[in-house]
């Protein structure tokens, strides 16, 4: 069986032969910021370090006093949309610092988003994807998605308190970003994409930033939409959240998503998924990045894997195993994650 093959089957509970893993089953698509976007003076640019480690965008001319290793510095960046960002050495993210519309809604009448139908951001994982994928399960996805790039755009606050003081300007704003990721689904389908992941973080420790009522006024015709461009083109669609989000995977269900890629499981709690998500949504999982995986300690991540797999995975599929991808962030050794992908592959194979 295919990795797109068992990807599908696993989606769409129709018998795999094992669970996926997605370092073994899937190839990545990401889009990439334009050669002809550049920072301005004094920003660094606010653009993944593998993709400019990798040289697929490029500083034209770095301003003087750049250091060599300023990958490896903190530092003060700016991405395309016009917000600024703090970055340490050990983060592809970081926080932002200014946000671009965060002063006033008035900023919204001159707001012009990143040309999301310029083909140059997706040409290259196109053609990698044709040259090195194989039979794999092609996955474009989006980093800061639509409750991320709206808080970014408006600063947190703002964000959390627009909904209610705001509400008219809030789905103006929701409405352009919804606008950008049908376009960013579109030229994925033109790259050979099999599914879509939206990054939206909507949980803290313990719920969701918003009430489901405020996320199904404002959040769930967004996505909707989204859902139904990608089953028109034929292709899955999903949306990785950490957090707890108990709260708001009902209305995720309902929408149509086809999966759900959690970092850290037992924030909702693996009982509570196994009762309330497992068979009516695919389930990607890492282990658990809070309590398990950064710990190094093999007996409990073949304990923790097992769970999820028995709980989580006896849906004639419904289930994959997500490592964490950057690894080395949390403090996990190489070793402990080729353990983890093989741990996957070894209790994953059906029937279980």
């Amino acid at each position: 069986m295919t990795g797109r093959e068992r990807m599908k089957r696993a989606i769409h509970f129709q018998g795999p032969d094992r669970a996926p893993v997605s370092f073994k089953d899937v190839f990545p698509l990401f889009h990439i910021p334009p050669a002809s976007w550049q920072p301005q003076e004094p920003y660094y640019p606010y653009v993944h370090p593998l993709m400019i480690k990798w040289r697929l965008w490029k500083w034209k001319q770095k301003p003087a006093g750049v250091p060599r290793n300023w990958l490896e510095q903190t530092r003060t960046a700016i991405d395309e949309w016009g917000t600024v960002w703090r970055i340490s050495p050990i983060s592809t993210q970081g926080e932002t610092v200014k946000c671009l519309l965060e002063d006033s809604y008035d900023l919204l009448e001159h707001f012009s988003p990143p040309d999301f139908t310029d083909w140059n951001r997706f040409k290259r994982f196109a053609r990698w994807s044709r040259w090195f994928g194989g039979s794999r399960y092609r996955l474009g996805a989006n980093d800061n998605s639509l409750w991320e790039r709206f808080r970014y755009l408006r600063g947190f606050e703002n964000a959390m308190t627009d909904l209610l003081e705001y509400p008219n300007q809030a789905r103006k704003l929701l409405d352009i970003l919804t606008d950008c990721h049908l376009k960013i689904i579109d030229n994925f389908k033109r790259a050979g994409a099999d599914g879509f992941m939206l990054v939206d973080d909507w949980g803290t420790q313990d719920r969701t930033f918003i009430s489901p009522k405020l996320f199904n006024d404002f959040f769930f015709p967004c996505y909707r939409k989204m859902v139904e461009r990608c089953h028109a083109l034929g292709m899955d669609i999903g949306i990785h959240s950490c957090g707890n989000i108990r709260l708001i995977v009902p209305a995720l269900i309902e929408l149509g998503m086809d999966f759900l890629e959690l970092d850290a499981p037992n924030m909702c709690g693996i009982d509570w998924l196994a009762e309330n998500a497992a068979g009516k949504i695919a389930l990607f999982c890492s282990p658990d990045i809070q309590e398990v995986y950064f710990r190094n300690a093999p007996a409990l991540l073949e304990r923790h894997i097992k769970e999820l797999i028995f709980k989580l995975a006896d849906f004639k599929g419904g289930f994959a195993g997500w490592p964490y991808p950057e690894w080395w962030v949390l403090g996990v050794s190489k070793a402990h994650h080729k353990l983890a992908i093989k741990l996957f592959l070894k209790h994953g194979r059906y029937p279980l």
